[in-house]
């Protein structure tokens, strides 16, 4: 791409004794995101790490150790964050334009079909391509048969993958946190099921509710059915993906192609609204109230978030400043999503201590917090 020729290598540990090698960019299967983040840091190495930031709670705080530890620059492919127009629209729900904001939501409904995403092939080859390290390939992962998982067959298991609660919440789940500020809920508690794809582990339709302090949030996912709620996907329509803040002033909605703010109803005796015009019906007149036509819609282009994301990546390289999507931020969405799925595996509400990242009486829902890790792939600090 850059006209120049790569050294490749088997064995990405190798690459990592290359004093020559400034950086890494790790978009690996996201059983080792966490993993060779880690190694990356303790070698030396600046990372941009693609999302979800680790497929466990605690392996990502592992690599957020290990990043500051190392004094290292460690960005997440959350490129959103790096949106103008997602600035923008943050920057208004900073400054109070919504007004007090108790609800948040955030959905992702693809409109794929299950037959288009690979299923497990029992028929298939039995050994791995003869050019693939498949233990390698595994690493911290539990072995299964070549046929379940090679080459597409891992997004039916939770070893291998988070499902649509972290591959989109990554970026959904990260825009809402950045938005009210917070890093993890007090409780999550989630429902749902495999209805178009029952050979999955991993459900295709999930709701999952999180209580921080003073306000809500939803998360909803629905993989293999329609679009969002108007069938279409796209700006300001609320299509296939996108999230909401709804305040006591406004509501704003945003995706990456814009965003929409679209003030609330106002009381006429107001001083700031009296000199308006009114737009009511006879019965909004009755109560007093009118509601403002004012929207403030901002279109942006997803095209130039990766640009401007890995600028600001290799900007920070250079200035060693935080990047706009900091492994810590990294972690903390990913915690949120990560537990979201951990209430709908045990069927319960978790209640979640975020100062010690654990959750509250609850063993079984540690231990998914933590994972489980092939030997000798076990990171330090488990």
């Amino acid at each position: 791409m850059a006209g120049g020729k790569a050294k490749m290598y088997r064995d990405y540990r190798q690459l990592l004794e290359d004093k020559n090698v400034q950086a890494v960019l790790i978009a690996t299967p996201e059983h080792w995101h966490a993993l060779m983040t880690i190694d990356a840091c303790n070698a030396g190495k600046d990372v941009y790490v693609e999302k979800p930031a680790s497929h466990n709670i605690r392996d990502g705080r592992l690599a957020v150790e290990a990043a500051r530890r190392n004094n290292r620059v460690v960005q997440v492919g959350t490129q959103q964050r790096s949106g103008t127009h997602f600035q923008r629209a943050i920057k208004y729900v900073h400054e109070g334009r919504l007004g007090v904001v108790r609800y948040a939501i955030c959905w992702f409904h693809a409109g794929s079909r299950p037959e288009t995403r690979t299923a497990a092939n029992p028929t298939g080859p039995t050994t791995p391509p003869a050019d693939l390290n498949f233990d390698l390939w595994l690493g911290p992962a539990p072995q299964r048969p070549v046929a379940q998982i090679w080459p597409g067959g891992r997004n039916r298991y939770w070893d291998y993958y988070g499902g649509s609660m972290t591959e989109w919440g990554a970026h959904l789940v990260d825009i809402a946190r950045w938005g009210m500020k917070a890093q993890g809920p007090r409780s999550v508690m989630a429902l749902g099921a495999q209805y178009a794809r029952p050979d999955s582990e991993i459900p295709d339709t999930l709701q999952a509710l999180f209580e921080f302090d003073g306000w809500l949030f939803q998360y909803s996912v629905l993989s293999h059915n329609s679009f969002g709620p108007n069938g279409d996907p796209g700006a300001n329509r609320q299509g296939s993906y996108g999230i909401q803040f709804h305040g006591s002033k406004g509501t704003l909605f945003v995706d990456r192609a814009g965003f929409r703010l679209t003030p609330q109803y106002v009381r006429v005796e107001e001083p700031s609204h009296a000199a308006r015009p009114p737009v009511w019906s006879q019965d909004e007149r009755q109560l007093g109230y009118f509601y403002t036509t004012e929207t403030l819609p901002e279109s942006g282009d997803s095209s130039l978030q990766h640009q401007a994301h890995s600028r600001n990546f290799l900007d920070c390289v250079k200035s060693r400043q935080r990047p706009n999507a900091d492994i810590e931020d990294g972690h903390y969405s990913n915690t949120i999503c990560r537990l979201g799925n951990i209430a709908y595996r045990l069927g319960r509400k978790i209640q979640w201590d975020n100062a010690k990242e654990q959750a509250i009486g609850d063993p079984e829902a540690n231990k998914l917090a933590i994972g489980e890790y092939r030997s000798p792939w076990v990171p330090k600090g488990l």
